[in-house]
Parts: structure tokens; C-alpha cells; sequence
């Protein structure tokens, strides 16, 4: 099984770091999961790789794990959550994954709160590429039901 750091590039001069959990390649190309974080998967949140490992060892998909814009490992300034930058940095980033030979051109996005926000976010960006989301203790009303 394979685990790779990358540097995706985003198109304004700023990438994102993510660490890519693949499949056996004699599955074929699969679907890939993306979580999205603020939370410094390099370190802070590093333990969390297991459950990745489980999502590619025991069903097969292609796991992808990012540190948004100015946090953890990739690059740029981050000036809010959930800033329009951001959004789109992970519209390029499903168009990527979905691009690469290891996928079968389907993303989904996951996640507990943060994570979930953005997956909720996006779905209503509606990037071609992303086929399904799974927002958990997340919402798509901040001003009311926010942290």
C-alpha cells in the first residue's frame, strides 16, 4: 500500500500539502476520499492516519488528506475560515484528484465539523468531479448553528 506527500498547486503561486493513501494498484483506478483540515496533518492531527489506512486497506478508496490554505504544511495566508480562497483551492483539488490515474474520476469529501463545513460548502459549489459528501456535526447555516 502506498502513502505519498504531495504539493498540490492551487494557481496563484500558493500549493497545498497533502499526504495521499492509495490502494493496491491492481485494483485499479478507485474513488477518492478528501478530507480537508486546518488542523496540521503533519503533527497535530497525524494520529487520525490510521482511520485513513482503514479507509483504503478495508474498502478500498483512495484517501486524500489536506491542510487548507496557511495551515499545517501548505503554503499562503489563512485570513478566515471558510474563506472564498479556500473554496476554490478545493475545487482544484478535487479536479486534481479526480485527474489522476489512480481514480476513477469520482471524489467525495468528509468530515467532523470543520471538515464537514467545507464539504457542505463545496457541494453547493457543485465541482463536477464531486459525487457525494458526508458533513458530520457540521452545518450549512454559520450564523445560527456555528461553534
Amino acid at each position: 500500500m502506498n502513502e505519498h506527500e504531495v504539493r498540490i498547486d492551487v494557481g496563484d503561486g500558493v500549493w497545498l500539502a497533502a499526504t495521499l493513501f492509495l490502494p493496491d494498484p491492481a485494483l485499479g483506478p478507485q474513488p477518492c476520499l478528501l478530507e480537508a483540515l486546518p488542523y496540521r496533518k503533519d503533527d497535530q492531527t497525524s494520529s487520525y492516519a490510521e482511520f485513513y489506512r482503514a479507509l483504503r486497506d478495508h474498502h478500498g478508496y483512495a484517501v486524500c488528506r489536506v491542510d487548507v490554505r496557511g495551515t499545517g504544511s501548505s503554503a499562503g495566508d489563512a485570513l478566515d475560515e471558510y474563506q472564498l480562497a479556500e473554496r476554490q483551492d478545493l475545487a482544484t483539488v478535487i479536479a486534481w484528484l479526480a485527474a489522476q490515474q489512480w481514480c476513477d474520476g469520482q471524489v467525495g469529501m468528509f468530515g467532523t465539523s470543520y471538515s464537514g463545513f467545507n464539504s457542505l460548502q463545496l457541494a453547493c459549489e457543485q465541482p463536477p468531479a464531486l459525487k457525494a459528501i458526508c458533513a458530520i456535526y457540521a452545518t450549512d447555516d454559520r450564523w445560527t448553528d456555528d461553534v
